[in-house]
Parts: structure tokens; C-alpha cells; sequence
């Protein structure tokens, strides 16, 4: 099988820390791969409550759906280790949003992993995919300086 790479963009948007914790841990006693989602998504939950939103899970009358995501691991890291887990927004349109993340090992330096998802923007009520809210294009174009 062909190994797959994540490019990561040259600009991120917003920067949060993680502490690996005990349940992050596999048996090898490092960071288990499938950890490294949800630690993404933490970092997700985190940029869009830095937007202003006190609700980020339904924020601007929709919420978001992940509908596709692709991991990179790339080093080892540990329990109690102090990740920084930078998120890009690369694609803000249609009915879509594209983030990357690149998480960081902060004591060693070195690169853990990389994430690209792809997320829809859902209308709960209607039960239905639809547009990127206008406000929360503007709360991104606006807090992180970007034009989208």
C-alpha cells in the first residue's frame, strides 16, 4: 500500500495546548493512534468557542458533521507530555470547511501527527446539510484575518 501524506498549509489559525493523559495510552505504553482524533477534535471544540460561540456544537442555527478525516501519525509521545495542537481552516465554502491540524510534542519538539478533516454544516431542525453560515464566515474572516 502507497503511504499516504498530509501537506500541511503554511498558515494556522489558532493554537491550543494538550495534556496527554492516562487513557490516551496504549498498552506500549505511548500516545495510541486512535487518540489522536478526539484530540483533534478538542482542538476543534476550542477554535470555534475562541470564535465567540458559547455553544460550539450548534452555533448560527447549524451545527457540523465530520464527513471525511485522514491521520498522520508521526512520533511517539507520552503520558503527561504537553502537546500544541495548531489548527488551519483551509476551505470555508458551499457547504463545507476544511481544517488541519498539526499536533506538536512541546517538551521534544518533535511532530506527533497531522489531520486533515472535511466537515458539512448541518441544519438540525430541517435535518438537511446546508450553507456555511454567513455569520460564522465572518467571525473566522474576522478574528483570524483571512478571506473567505
Amino acid at each position: 500500500m502507497t503511504r499516504r501524506t498530509i501537506d500541511i498549509p503554511e498558515t494556522f489559525h489558532f493554537e491550543t495546548d494538550y495534556r496527554v493523559v492516562y487513557s490516551d495510552i496504549n498498552a506500549a505504553n505511548h500516545l495510541a493512534a486512535d487518540r489522536i482524533l478526539p484530540i483533534a477534535l478538542e482542538a476543534q471544540f476550542r477554535f470555534i468557542k475562541n470564535l465567540g460561540y458559547s455553544d460550539a456544537i450548534v452555533f448560527e442555527d447549524a451545527g457540523l458533521i465530520m464527513v471525511h478525516s485522514e491521520t498522520e501519525y508521526k512520533s511517539e509521545s507520552f503520558h503527561d507530555d504537553m502537546l500544541n495542537v495548531s489548527v488551519a481552516v483551509t476551505e470555508l465554502k458551499g457547504k463545507s470547511m476544511e481544517l488541519f491540524f498539526l499536533i506538536a510534542n512541546k517538551g521534544t519538539q518533535a511532530e506527533t501527527a497531522r489531520v486533515r478533516a472535511t466537515l458539512l454544516f448541518f441544519d438540525y431542525k430541517e435535518q438537511k446539510v446546508t450553507q456555511v453560515p454567513e455569520g460564522f464566515k465572518q467571525r473566522v474572516n474576522n478574528v483570524y484575518e483571512t478571506q473567505f
